[in-house]
């Protein structure tokens, strides 16, 4: 049976997290006045000061000490006597300056997210644990997972229509802490089946695993990669690049653009054989090879991982050149 899509309710979360807060913490923040209180910081009118940041790790301000080390007082009144600046904000590049300087400060890009999170709500968020999980971003350096993390979170806030980038991570960690550690199970799973059935949520955490592998590996690459997980889907994606082969010999050799069917191939790889551009022995295997690809591509059956194995090897070996 078809599973419907249904919309993941991202806005009630975030309507949650005051009562999560005092289950959790045994009372609720109100993180809109903290905001409100860096403003200045935030338009430019003043820099940064120790004073802020201690601020921000206040108990009575926010729970994130309890997660979090305190930066010590007097190490960022010498580290922040540079008269720190960190708004307004303007250049497409100016994010990646500003997570650098300040984590030139404090030494710690968690830290930095916090900062930036309550100066930059806009922009930035608490890079927490929880919700990276469950976008799934990755990055080369602390850096850059940080600042992947902030852009998903904008295209989550602008789909779920919420006020910021700070408020969608808040609405996530949220929907976490529900999930994984609230007593009332009934909730948890009700909350869990929507994340897992949104199907544009699903798409974007897809896109995240998928995107390095589609971006950095050719077809027989990524075929080779998930044939232990999953033979027939890399069978699939084998012989679709074998059928591509197939087309770029016929347009090299003959000039024409064959349709794929399973006469047209033999007699294509009987022609190759006849005019030397394949060995015998090698139209033996690139029949066996098109078999293989059948078994992928229709219901009836599914090859092995060793048959899709040796289907990947013979078209490196034999099919590339005709490229």
């Amino acid at each position: 049976m078809r599973r419907t899509s249904v919309e993941f309710p991202l806005a009630h979360y975030r309507d949650e997290f005051p009562r999560v807060c005092r289950e959790k913490f045994g009372r609720s923040y109100n993180f809109a006045r903290l905001e409100k209180r860096l403003e200045p910081v935030r338009t430019g009118q003043r820099w940064l000061v120790a004073r802020d940041v201690l601020t921000i790790f206040d108990p009575d301000s926010t729970p994130l000490a309890r997660y979090w080390p305190i930066p010590p007082e007097k190490g960022l009144d010498r580290a922040l006597k540079q008269r720190l600046y960190l708004g307004p904000l303007e250049g497409s590049n100016e994010p990646r300056q500003l997570v650098e300087q300040l984590l030139a400060v404090f030494h710690n890009v968690g830290v930095v997210s916090i900062v930036l999170r309550f100066v930059h709500p806009q922009r930035f968020a608490i890079f927490s644990n929880p919700v990276a999980h469950l976008l799934l971003v990755h990055g080369a350096t602390a850096v850059d997972a940080y600042l992947a993390f902030c852009e998903e979170l904008r295209a989550w806030q602008q789909h779920f229509a919420l006020a910021s980038v700070a408020e969608t991570e808040l609405a996530l960690w949220t929907y976490d802490q529900i999930v994984r550690h609230g007593e009332d199970a009934a909730q948890a799973t009700q909350a869990r089946s929507a994340f897992e059935r949104d199907l544009w949520v699903q798409r974007r955490r897809a896109a995240q695993l998928l995107r390095p592998f589609l971006r950095h590996y050719g077809p027989l690459e990524l075929a080779r990669i998930l044939l232990e997980e999953d033979a027939n889907l890399a069978g699939k994606i084998a012989g679709e690049e074998y059928e591509r082969l197939l087309i770029a010999a016929a347009r090299k050799y003959y000039r024409r653009t064959p349709k794929v069917r399973k006469g047209t191939v033999l007699g294509l790889l009987e022609e190759l054989a006849r005019d030397g551009h394949i060995s015998a022995a090698e139209r033996v295997e690139l029949q066996r090879i098109w078999e293989i690809r059948n078994k992928a591509v229709h219901a009836e059956s599914c090859p092995t991982a060793e048959e899709v194995e040796v289907m990947i090897e013979r078209i490196e070996s034999i099919c590339s050149r005709w490229d």
